[in-house]
């Protein structure tokens, strides 16, 4: 029991587990009000609940800007990906998350009315830039999940041939987690993009809660059982 609490600090007390709980909590608030009718105080409080959670995330992300600004350098700068198609998606996923915070700081500051500007038009780059970046992680990690499968049936030979660029299972358990992971949330961010887009604004709040909470639950299962690293 004991050593549950200390892992169970040890998460929170890290800012992906923050957020990851948090996320977690916001969507299983939203899954719980679906069940409710629209009307009912219930619900209407279980949606402000999931409304607050929402604002606050986006308030913790106010400075990752230099976070993804060093992880892009640094994948950068690090000798050259042997796969084009898994630098491409890296790189890719690296400019959304990019095009990403800034969009999310002046739509969150329009809404504060801190600035004059088209709310809606910046919050749909906000929702773009996401689905893109989530999208570009999941195949990336698919592909990785790929390779692996295609590595097994190596023979001996050339599986020492491939040595160096052979992808261990570790590797591949935490792409084929990230694969669903950031899937599924794909799936909610498509949902917030302005009707027209693929299922956009027709998902539930029961679909949208299951999504979510299926995302942020694998998030908190690979923190707790395999560390803090992505």
């Amino acid at each position: 029991m004991t050593d549950i609490v200390s892992q169970t600090v040890d998460v929170l007390d890290c800012y992906e587990g923050r957020d990851a709980a948090i996320t977690f909590t916001l969507y299983l608030c939203c899954l719980i009000s679906g069940f409710y009718s629209r009307k009912t105080k219930l619900h209407k409080s279980l949606q402000r609940i999931f409304h607050r959670l929402e604002d606050c995330r986006v308030v913790l992300r106010l400075y990752d800007d230099l976070t993804i600004l060093r992880d892009l350098f640094s994948y950068e700068l690090r000798p050259g990906e042997r796969n084009w198609i898994v630098r491409f998606l890296k790189f890719a996923h690296y400019i959304a998350w990019l095009g990403y915070y800034p969009s999310e700081h002046i739509a969150w500051l329009g809404e504060m009315k801190m600035i004059d500007i088209d709310h809606k038009l910046w919050e749909f780059y906000t929702n773009f830039f996401w689905s893109t970046a989530l999208i570009t992680c999941a195949l990336w990690n698919a592909y990785v999940v790929l390779q692996y499968m295609v590595q097994q049936s190596y023979s001996i030979q050339r599986q020492e041939e491939e040595k160096k660029s052979f992808i261990p299972w570790t590797a591949a358990r935490n792409a084929m987690l990230a694969t669903v992971r950031d899937g599924t949330e794909f799936m909610v961010a498509v949902n917030y993009l302005p009707r027209g887009y693929l299922w956009a604004s027709t998902l539930t709040y029961i679909q949208v809660g299951v999504l979510g909470t299926c995302s942020a639950f694998l998030r908190l299962y690979g923190l707790f059982n395999f560390g803090h690293g992505h």
